[in-house]
Formats: structure tokens, sequence, C-alpha cells
């Protein structure tokens, strides 16, 4: 799964490594000298690079999911912290020594704190099994922009295929580029196999005030080009529409 970060979202990838530089400069600050002024350095800069790496934590073994999500726990101490950051960038398999300065083994805080996480994702699963029961269920991912739309589906597959969307669109495609811009006004909602929170996808929807569904992983194969479904922004649901 770690190759699909280097294949698909190689530009996300080289946005966020300045970042990851940012964030281990401080930490190294803060190991030398653990003052107050540095300890609020690091803890604001871990809330910042928790949000840029939720676009990568779909795309990594199911196990490792979890430490994406407690670098921004504010109940851990930040030794904690440092770890999940170093385990959830170490999963990425990208182009960036890290660093171990934290050579404990994770605190029962930690544990518990993953274990949560890890329920509220298989609480998701079994939502998601009630739905599939309906007979429309098609794919689920992210919802990334709130709101319902209807409508016919259009795969995507080539930049210039966007001038010649018909009114009304619903666009299916792996992930979003700025080309999407051209047929704009005729697109009423997105769906995209990868991508997270803050990818291309999610951010214009957003602006547009469209719905947004992220990070299906396999909805151009599972949505038929031209079918009528029906995306659900919000809980990030793809269905048959219902006539």
């Amino acid at each position: 799964m770690s190759n699909r970060i280097r294949h698909y979202l190689k530009e996300e990838v080289l946005k966020v490594i300045p970042h990851l530089h940012q964030t281990y400069r401080i930490i190294g600050t803060y190991q030398k000298n653990r003052n107050k002024v540095n300890e609020r350095k690091l803890l604001s800069q871990l809330k910042v690079i928790a949000e840029k790496l939720k676009i990568f934590k779909e795309h990594v073994q199911y196990s490792k999911q979890a430490y994406f999500d407690v670098i921004s726990a504010s109940e851990l101490n930040i030794s904690d912290r440092i770890i999940s950051l170093d385990i959830a960038v170490g999963a990425m398999h990208i182009e960036f020594p890290v660093s171990r300065s934290y050579s404990h083994q994770e605190s029962k805080e930690l544990r518990e704190a993953l274990d949560r996480f890890r329920f509220l994702e298989e609480d998701e699963v079994l939502l998601l099994k009630e739905k599939k029961k309906s007979g429309n269920f098609i794919c689920k991912g992210i919802g990334a922009s709130p709101g319902i739309a209807a409508g016919k589906a259009k795969i995507v597959k080539r930049n210039s295929e966007y001038k010649r969307l018909p009114k009304n669109t619903i666009v299916v495609t792996k992930m979003t580029r700025p080309d999407v811009i051209i047929g704009i006004e005729n697109i009423i909602g997105l769906v995209t196999d990868i991508g997270g929170s803050l990818c291309h996808a999610a951010i214009i929807a957003r602006e547009l005030g469209i719905p947004c569904v992220v990070g299906t992983k396999r909805a151009t194969t599972q949505i038929k080009n031209n079918s009528y479904i029906r995306i659900d922004g919000t809980e990030g649901v793809v269905e048959k529409a219902v006539n």
C-alpha cells in the first residue's frame, strides 16, 4: 500500500517534506532545551504536521493508521506523540530519514489511545455493513465536502475530458488536478479513488460548496460511466440513485 503513496501522491509528498523537516528541527531544539517556550512551539507544530499527514493515513497498512490520529492527541505526553509521528512517517515509506530520539516502548496511555481510534474505525465498518444491505450501496470514502448530490456519473481519465462535461455531472476520477476548473460550472459533485480531507478535490469542492467524497479506493472501477448515482459528502457514501 505504501507504493501507492509514492506513485499517486508524489506532489503531496513533495509538499509535506518541508513541514516534516521543520517538525524534526523543532523536536531537536526541544530535546536540547526542554523549556516552556520550546515545548509550546513543539506542541503547536505537532498539531500542524498531524493535519498535513492525514491525507496519507488511508494509504498505509491498517495497523499503522491510528498513529496518524494520536500525533495530535493532547492527552498524551510529548514522547508518545513523537513516537507516533515516527511510526506514521515510517509507514509511508517515503524518502525521508527519521531520526528516532525516543527509544522507550509505547506507554500504556499511548496503547489505550490507539485502541480508542481503532475502535471508532471498526464502528464505522459496522455502520457500513448496514448501508450495504439496502442494495444501492456502491462504495465508501471520506466525506470531504458536505451535502448530497444526485446525477449522472462521468468517469474522467484525461484532463481534456473536463472540456466536454454535460450539465449536472458528478465527476468520478482517481484524483483531480487543476484542470478540473475547466468544466467546474457543469459539476455538481466529486468522487475520487485517492486523497484525504486536504486533497485538491476536497479543497475545490468546499470552496464551491458542492458535495465531495474522496479516498474511495475503487470508485472508478465500481461506478459505471453515465450511470445515475447519489453521493453524500457528509457521510462519504456513494450509492445508486433511486428514480
